[in-house]
């Protein structure tokens, strides 16, 4: 490729990641000259495949890490989670408190018995705020290159540590270890569950000095399987814990140790582990965005997958006219439509997003979640926020034009030209692509059709 090129390339990356939210999560760079875009669903996940081969090498490269870290503190106990971590020790609880029975993987675990080890694991594990280390030599990918970890717990004579490296503007944990006299060891089937996910390569490749486990397990990161979080809203966890949709999923992400200010809501704590609420402000006025998802005991974010929230698969949404929304704006794409955040960054994943205020009148009733959760969707002709949702997905598209399409000074094209589906108000309501329904506490949360987001060539 010639120097030209690569010039037209970077000029037009800037112009076109201005005109959106910074994207959090895997983003592919590879960019497509066809107008016709294939969704959302199908970009990020092939994104996060192409991208493996980077996280072989990326433990050993946190460029500005020890800028961005916070200070290290001394080890504490901290068997619950809360929105500000405590820093006085805290009683490890005695193993005559844990249930009965041997210590051992189990196919199915009821929730009674995953609550009980939770508050009392079986499993010996000591966990701490997470402790910068600025060089681990056994989880070293690279001879002679300090290979910087976060200390966060500890079992009997070995320490735990999380290593973690930033790509697409988050930091992605790609090992959770164990170091002791006998070596290191990647533990790459926390949960106590045998049918919950191990770590696969490409994501999760131990370093040359280490070992895959798969005998060690943790209690406490063991989750249960149904969580109300009040007024029968129930997430679940079942889909996140057994086929994390990203391949990043299983340890989650180090974005709120690496940033201590990045805001969480607690909204059920388990023991050592809560379910959460991650908050991010959108650029669609009175909208702010969240994501669901569990605070582990290693201080990192599990974001939940959408099949394990209400309302978070729109195509399994029942409609009152009957009529049938699970097929994509894009003919080429027959993977079903998630739901997600109207004022989120696409490549993100955010669960909804949530109005600062609700007109009732404003909304009509219009159909049901599996969970029986009632849907409803702007009036006939629309509302302020729908139009401004609607325009904003369709100003924030953004790509590289088609070759033989004239394009900006950077030799990009928007909105429709980009391969927006919904270009025009009618277009969008008619697809119902925005409703709302009530979250936990009341709130209203608005969600919307994955293929309604707006188009970025980061994501093609």
């Amino acid at each position: 490729m010639s120097d030209e090129l690569h010039a037209l390339l970077s000029r037009a990356s800037n112009e076109i990641e201005g005109s959106v939210p910074s994207l959090d999560g895997g983003r592919l760079g590879l960019v497509r000259a066809a107008a016709r875009r294939r969704r959302i669903v199908r970009r990020t996940a092939e994104s996060f495949a192409g991208v493996g081969a980077v996280g072989v090498l990326g433990v050993g490269l946190w460029f500005g890490l020890g800028e961005r870290a916070p200070e290290p503190v001394p080890p504490v106990v901290t068997p619950t989670v809360t929105s500000t971590p405590s820093t006085s020790p805290t009683p490890t609880p005695t193993q005559d408190a844990a249930p009965t029975g041997p210590v051992v993987r189990e196919e199915s675990i009821d929730d009674a018995t995953v609550l009980a080890r939770l508050a009392a694991p079986r499993t010996g594990e000591v966990w701490q705020q997470p402790t910068l280390v600025p060089d681990v030599p056994e989880l070293r990918r690279i001879e002679g290159e300090p290979a910087p970890a976060y200390l966060v717990g500890t079992r009997g004579e070995a320490s735990i540590y999380i290593t973690a490296w930033e790509f697409g503007g988050s930091w992605h944990v790609d090992g959770l270890f164990e170091v002791d006299p006998q070596g290191a060891r990647l533990i790459a089937c926390p949960s106590a569950r045998t049918v919950d996910a191990c770590a696969q390569e490409p994501n999760h490749v131990p370093p040359p000095g280490a070992v895959r486990d798969v005998d060690t397990f943790y209690d406490t990161l063991t989750l249960p399987e149904a969580v109300d979080l009040g007024d029968g809203f129930t997430v679940t966890t079942t889909g996140t814990a057994r086929s994390p949709e990203s391949g990043f999923a299983l340890y989650g992400d180090a974005v709120r140790i690496v940033d201590a200010e990045y805001e969480q809501r607690v909204l059920r704590e388990l023991g050592p582990v809560a379910v959460v609420a991650r908050v991010t402000s959108s650029e669609v006025s009175g909208l702010t965005n969240l994501t669901y998802g569990i605070a582990t005991p290693l201080g990192t974010f599990v974001r939940l997958d959408p099949q394990d929230v209400p309302g978070g698969e729109f195509a399994a949404i029942s409609w009152d006219d009957g009529v049938e929304r699970s097929a994509s704006a894009d003919p080429d794409d027959d993977r079903a439509l998630r739901t997600v955040a109207p004022g989120g960054p696409a490549c993100a994943w955010t669960s909804f997003s949530q109005a600062s205020s609700h007109v009732a009148g404003d909304w009509r009733p219009a159909g049901t979640t599996p969970g029986g959760h009632r849907v409803y969707v702007p009036v006939a002709g629309g509302n302020a926020l729908s139009r401004a949702v609607r325009a904003w997905q369709e100003g924030a598209s953004s790509t590289l034009a088609p070759e033989g399409v004239q394009g900006d000074e950077y030799g990009a094209v928007h909105g429709a030209a980009a391969g927006y589906p919904y270009t025009t108000d009618d277009a969008f309501l008619e697809a119902n692509a925005l409703f709302a329904l009530q979250g936990p506490q009341g709130e209203w949360l608005l969600g919307m059709r994955s293929d309604a987001l707006h188009v970025v060539y980061e994501c093609a």
